[in-house]
Parts: structure tokens; sequence; C-alpha cells
């Protein structure tokens, strides 16, 4: 039986505060990092007017994909293996724009498989195995499997079953706890 593995999209596939803070910094004359957020809120960061940035169309449709995230993805689809991306768009442009993503940057991502859902944490929930591959503590906790962390200031204090600070990282874990075993082999190859 194979292990699914669930993505995150935001801070995981694809890096959505780089373009929250370089837009918020240019319209509002300031500097905030990521380093800055110390919790998984923005809104006392960058304030209402910079949460309203989500609200634009297009916004989520052109963020640049999380160094070797494509590549893993793509690798861990020729190994066969099960994979969902899972995401909680915040409006109608969101939803859209995730799918439009996708398309764009994943043309090889069976379609089918990109699950957008209002109530993330519910959906994670039922789920009691695979791994997940997600940034926050909210969704790590609450997921019935392997929970995978990728390391942010704002999530220091999340449970979770392994952090890594990368997708080279995330591909061991994924190996080790999900080993590929070639049929009619006992020798895993991974």
């Amino acid at each position: 039986m194979k292990l699914p593995i669930f993505l995150d999209m935001d801070e995981v596939i694809c890096d959505l505060l780089e373009k929250v803070f370089a837009v918020y910094n240019q319209q509002h004359n300031k500097n905030i990092k990521i380093t800055d957020i110390k919790e998984w809120s923005l809104e006392p960061y960058i304030g209402r007017e910079g949460v309203d940035l989500f609200k634009q169309p297009g916004f989520f449709a052109d963020l640049k994909p999380v160094k070797n995230s494509i590549e893993t993805i793509n690798l861990l689809l020729k190994e066969d293996r099960e994979i969902f991306i899972i995401s909680s768009p915040v409006n109608e442009h969101c939803v859209f724009d995730k799918y439009q993503w996708v398309k764009k940057y994943i043309p090889f991502f069976p379609m089918g498989n990109l699950i957008l859902v209002g109530n993330k944490s519910d959906l994670l929930k039922k789920i009691k195995s695979g791994i997940l591959f997600d940034d926050c503590p909210k969704y790590l906790e609450c997921f019935g499997g392997i929970s995978v962390c990728m390391d942010m200031p704002y999530n220091q204090d999340a449970k979770c079953d392994f952090r890594v600070s990368g997708w080279d990282e995330f591909k061991n874990i994924v190996d080790k706890q999900a080993p590929i075993y070639i049929e009619g082999e006992g020798d895993a190859c991974g």
C-alpha cells in the first residue's frame, strides 16, 4: 500500500510571503521580513491593508516556486507516489489563482489530486495515515499521519514529527518513512 503524501502550497511549494512583503513594503515604505514574523497571523505585522492584498485577482497566480519544490514533486510522481496538493484558498480569486499556478508551474501534476478546501483542518483530522508537508502549526498538529514542518520563524512551537528547512530534507524523510519497493523484490530502492 502506498503512503499518500499531502503537500501544502503557500510557503511549502510556492513563496507567498516573499511577494506579500515585497508588495506591502513598497506600498507602505516598510521593511518587513520573514524573520520578523513570530506567529501564524500576518495581520499584527502588516495590518488589514496587507492582508487585503490576498483579495486581489491574480495575487496568488504568479508566486515563485520554493527552491527544489517542482523538481522534487516531479521526482516523487516519477516514483509513482500518491501525491495530493491540499490548500485552503481565502477567497474565490485565490481558488482560481491556485489552480492556474499548478497548471503553469506543475503541468505534469494530476489535477484531480489538487484539493482546494475551505476548512483544511476538518479534512486533515479525518486523514489517519500518510505524510503531510505543511508550515501551519494547526494543520500539522491535527493531522493523523506523519507531519513534516517546513521550518519558519512563525512555527517554532509547532508540534510535528519532523522539521525540515527544504525539499531535499523532505525527500529524505519520505524515502525513509515510505520506501519504494520494486514489485516482486524485497529490497528497497530509494
